[in-house]
């Protein structure tokens, strides 16, 4: 007598149990709220070394503003009067707003140290002091920091 081929019942159900508790284990590793952060974390340490670079490449100060303010913020520019603010005709390089358009699931939740990053024509912040920006989700279940060292050089940790 020939056994049948396939998968009784039993084995159906553990096999579905073992890829229900597999699925379960992974969401948390791989939810959009987690990789938006990650993202955001990764974008804003490439963009601490942006700045460095465009202090130097321009031969003038460059500073970045952070801001806790509602979901929090950042704006680049470039500081021709060395004043550490941006003032009327001084060039934007770049502004990003959280809590909306690509990084919506995202907030800046703390900036310990000086809000405020200034690198000279070297690229070399002049205040020599570290700072650390806290990025989170929207519901505070994930965080990631960015560390910036007092020579200005930014590290997701």
């Amino acid at each position: 007598m020939r056994k049948p081929l396939g998968l009784s019942l039993l084995e159906l159900v553990v096999v579905v149990a073992v890829l229900g508790i597999l699925l379960a284990l992974g969401t948390g590793f791989l939810r959009s709220d987690r990789i938006a952060v990650n993202q955001a974390a990764q974008s804003l340490a490439a963009q601490v070394t942006r700045a460095r670079l465009e202090a130097i490449r321009r031969n003038e100060f460059v500073v970045i503003n952070f801001s806790t303010q509602g979901f929090g913020s950042y704006t680049i520019f470039v500081d021709t009067n060395r004043n550490t603010s941006q003032d009327a005709g001084e060039p934007t390089i770049q502004t990003v707003t959280f809590g909306q358009g690509e990084w919506a699931r995202v907030r800046l939740t703390g900036v310990s140290g000086s809000s405020t990053l200034v690198f000279d024509t070297r690229g070399i912040p002049p205040s020599l002091a570290p700072a650390t920006l806290t990025l989170s989700d929207r519901g505070g279940t994930h965080t990631r920091t960015v560390s910036i060292s007092a020579q200005g050089r930014a590290q997701v940790q």
